[in-house]
């Protein structure tokens, strides 16, 4: 209880040694009057020993001073403490978040003379939720995304251990387990495997979890002793670089073999079959001659089976896939095993098809090989699926700007080329002055919209090999590729400072918008985050002195 104003000068002794903003009013017929302000309330706001004696209408703006009086107010009002939440803006023009603690103080007639207010900077716990709320946003997107590839694959799916213990399977791959999810789970994946597999099996798995990745072929139970033959290949899970297990997809090879067969037993039949098959079915002799080309290539590349045979095999695959194509194929017939690999194939209209080609060596019953049975299919929708995940993983949603992912490997990557070759680079920071006073007043959305069109003007102020990204919320960053000197980055500057000053036409509303900007330049000892750090503390230099 506060008695008397030598008891007051007490407090102010001790208050002024805690961090925490401490504001005492007094409270009297005229109104409320700031009686005593701490040292660290002095330093997180305007206010100053000037302030003391004067009211908060005298002291702050007037939108604040009112919010103040109201709070203080209730207190007077119920004669009880309250808390409650704000932000505000510091004097380095920083937002910052509290919490205020209000508590009246009484006389021994039980008249309230002050009111004691208490405030914790909570900025650092705000901020951490919204960085939370944002990832997870990202991480349910990324989520969503990845269980509908999981859940809707053609081929059977599990997830094993590193002991090879299964952890979980997509529909296909209860299918071809043939067990309850609660009973499959406690299974080894090696026990599915036929006994005349598990060696093979078991060699390629212990590969896999010393980072040797190989595509093997085996036969897995089923119901009634039956078997089933399937094209085996693990993927590794990774978390923070290191394995904790893979993926294993099984591949029916029921539909290839059978072709395989018929085209053993009777051509006639094999050729029924791939003429009306949508996938390329190709047969290639030892002589790297052409024994066969269904006639879907035409459908596929627009070319007929009779011109492909005038030129050599693969003459249509791209320059870059060719070789690795011709070298994976001969290690496939040297050691009797499947190839699969992705290339590109030039369509008759001079565009490239991205396909996926399955090739199978045959050999005769002494084990010398005959010919070659390849089968490639379109796979543009898949690439085009893995393109847009990529998107998504390292690109921000709103803006469709790289994210801060894809920023931190590309500075990764200059930084590298700096110390090794001395190709100079510089680093920029960015972000929307006031931009929080706009999402307040005007709503979200144009808030985004504000953030969408400063990446378009950031954008349109760089050069094509620069890097424009969004870090998160109003804050962006970009890399100059190629900077000889600290005049060039000022160039770039001074042109998105142009760009800025044009008129900002949200919906139907004109807004003041303008940016602060912050540079930083390489040196002998820098780092991704000395630069970050040089460059936040440069723009934040240029926000004060506005």
């Amino acid at each position: 209880m506060i008695r008397n104003k030598a008891s007051l000068s007490i407090d102010r002794a001790v208050m002024n040694g805690i961090q925490e903003m401490v504001f005492i009013v007094r409270v009297d017929e005229d109104g409320l009057f700031y009686e005593f302000v701490n040292q660290a309330a002095m330093d997180k706001t305007d206010l100053t020993h000037d302030s003391i004696g004067k009211t908060f209408f005298e002291t702050q703006t007037v939108e604040l001073a009112e919010m103040i009086h109201f709070q203080y107010t209730k207190v007077l009002t119920s004669g009880v403490p309250i808390s409650y939440e704000d932000s505000y803006i510091d004097p380095d023009e920083k937002l910052r978040h509290s919490k205020t603690r209000l508590t009246p103080m009484f006389d021994p007639d039980g008249q309230c003379t002050h009111v004691v207010s208490i405030v914790q900077d909570i900025t650092g716990e705000v901020e951490a939720k919204q960085v939370s709320a944002e990832a997870l946003t990202n991480l349910e997107t990324s989520r969503s995304y990845y269980q509908s590839l999981f859940e809707h694959h053609a081929d059977a799916i599990f997830t094993v251990d590193l002991n090879g213990r299964i952890t979980g399977a997509n529909p296909m791959g209860l299918v071809v387990g043939q067990l309850p999810e609660e009973e499959l789970y406690k299974q080894r994946v090696l026990s599915f495997v036929a006994s005349q597999d598990q060696r093979k099996a078991l060699i390629n798995f212990r590969k896999a979890t010393v980072g040797i990745y190989i595509d093997f072929r085996v036969n897995v139970l089923q119901k009634e002793n039956k078997q089933l033959s399937v094209l085996v290949k693990c993927i590794p899970i990774k978390i923070q670089n290191r394995t904790t297990g893979f993926y294993v997809i099984l591949k029916d090879m029921r539909e290839l073999d059978h072709m395989v067969e018929l085209y053993m037993e009777s051509e006639k039949n094999f050729r029924t079959i791939a003429e009306n098959s949508h996938d390329v079915i190709i047969l290639i002799n030892r002589q790297k001659e052409y024994l066969f080309i269904s006639s879907s290539v035409e459908a596929l590349y627009g070319i007929k089976p009779e011109h492909y045979t005038l030129h050599d095999p693969f003459d249509r695959v791209h320059v870059e896939d060719k070789r690795a194509l011709e070298s994976a194929l001969n290690e496939a017939i040297l050691t009797k095993r499947i190839c699969k690999r992705r290339i590109r194939i030039k369509h008759k209209n001079g565009h490239w098809i991205w396909s996926e080609l399955l090739a199978t060596p045959v050999f005769d019953e002494v084990q010398s090989y005959t010919h070659i049975v390849i089968i490639v299919r379109d796979i543009t929708l898949q690439k085009k699926y893995e393109a847009e995940l990529e998107t998504l993983a390292y690109h921000d949603p709103l803006t469709n700007l790289p994210n801060r992912r894809y920023f931190q490997e590309s500075l990764e990557q200059a930084l590298s080329n700096y110390h090794e070759n001395g190709v100079r680079f510089a680093v920029m920071l960015l972000d929307v002055d006031g931009f929080k006073q706009i999402n307040d007043r005007w709503g979200h959305e144009t808030g985004d919209a504000t953030i969408q069109e400063f990446g378009r003007r950031l954008k349109a102020s760089v050069y094509e090999g620069d890097v424009v990204a969004r870090l998160g919320g109003d804050e962006f960053t970009i890399l100059l590729s190629n900077v000889d000197s600290e005049n060039c980055a000022l160039t770039i500057i001074e042109k998105i400072r142009e760009e800025m000053k044009q008129t900002w036409a949200i919906g139907e509303m004109v807004l003041p918008v303008s940016t602060s900007i912050g540079l930083a330049m390489p040196h002998p000892q820098a780092t991704s985050s000395s630069l970050l750090n040089e460059a936040d503390r440069t723009m934040y230099e240029e926000k004060k002195s506005k």
